[in-house]
């Protein structure tokens, strides 16, 4: 072979060989620049996803004992109205010291993380999360009446409120798993980011 062709054909090979490594680099650079992105959007929606479900836990083991056994101790009034059976007659003061207080900011923390995850998306989860916090938003009602009826008057330990407790059990469970499909799609949205 003659020694021109062989240095034409080598500086060829050679600006070829630069070519493919140079768009090798580049398409390095651009899927790590690609993975970077994908953890800095997926990880604030993934600690927003375990916040929310968090304090959805911590409420369902706050009212667990209460909506299970200790409604049913405040039925003690008697009546032939069948909706007034239905019905749990709670005082302030029966409570343990903080209780009704704080499950009402249980309920506000779901809420709170609740539009956090709305938020940080995607638009599919809101649907799950609005039905947990509702959720719980419905079982926290009669402590939030209780809650009110002692800002306004000074003797709150003494007055009575009558709820219908009757569905808290099955609400309970529809809170727990509500939570359960949240976090079941929130998965699903969480390796939806890593495999687009």
């Amino acid at each position: 072979m003659d020694a021109g062709i062989a240095a034409v054909l080598g500086a060829g090979v050679g600006t070829i060989g630069m070519i493919v490594t140079g768009w090798t680099a580049r398409s390095a650079t651009k899927m790590q620049m690609r993975n970077e992105s994908l953890r800095e959007r997926r990880e604030p929606r993934r600690a927003s996803y375990e916040a929310f479900s968090s304090a959805v836990a911590t409420l369902h083991d706050h009212l667990e004992p209460w909506v299970n056994f200790g409604r049913l101790l405040d039925r003690s009034r008697p009546s032939g109205d069948e909706r007034a059976r239905s019905a749990s007659y709670l005082k302030h003061s029966e409570f343990k010291d903080g209780y009704v207080a704080h499950a009402i900011e249980l309920a506000d923390e779901v809420s709170r993380f609740g539009r956090h995850v709305v938020l940080d998306g995607p638009a599919e989860l809101e649907p799950f999360v609005t039905k947990v916090t509702e959720l719980s938003s419905g079982l926290v009602a009669p402590f939030r009446i209780l809650q009110s009826f002692a800002r306004i008057s000074d003797e709150a330990g003494d007055s009575t409120v009558a709820y219908d407790t009757s569905a808290f059990p099955e609400k309970l469970k529809q809170l727990d798993q509500g939570v359960r499909e949240f976090l079941q799609h929130a998965s699903t949205a969480l390796d939806s980011d890593v495999a687009s």
